[in-house]
């Protein structure tokens, strides 16, 4: 995890990243845990990892994830955490999204951006 400018703590952001991978684990690893320092790189700023809408009609399991900092994908989810105006909320989502978890071949990294822009939209609207 790299840090290239600092970030005001006071607004609300959207980080992506990519490749998606075999269950996001390498975003789960940066952001819903503090293994690369992610606190100490974005100091007064929460990550939220939003993952598929399916993994939160489990119970119990629902709870263990929203205890990791995973948010449903979900619109109202996105425009919630970007709504806070207390500031300080990061929704990290994978540009990819599925289609590029499926599409993942050893030695390629493929973006899948074509059609997934909806989070750019949500972005312009929140500043």
């Amino acid at each position: 995890l790299v840090r290239t400018t600092e970030l005001d703590p006071r607004r609300n952001y959207i980080f992506g990243f990519h490749p998606h991978g075999v269950l996001a684990a390498g975003a789960f690893a940066n952001f819903c845990t503090e293994a690369t320092g992610f606190g100490g790189l974005f100091p007064g700023l929460r990550p939220h990892l939003l993952t598929l809408p399916c993994w939160f009609r489990l119970p119990l399991f629902r709870d263990y994830m929203m205890s990791g900092g995973l948010v449903s994908s979900e619109k109202s989810s996105l425009e919630y955490l970007l709504s806070r105006e207390s500031g300080g909320q990061v929704a990290v989502i994978a540009l990819g999204g599925p289609p590029e978890s499926l599409d993942a071949h050893p030695g390629a990294l493929t973006l899948q951006l074509l059609g997934r822009k909806g989070f750019v939209r949500i972005a312009l609207e929140h500043g």
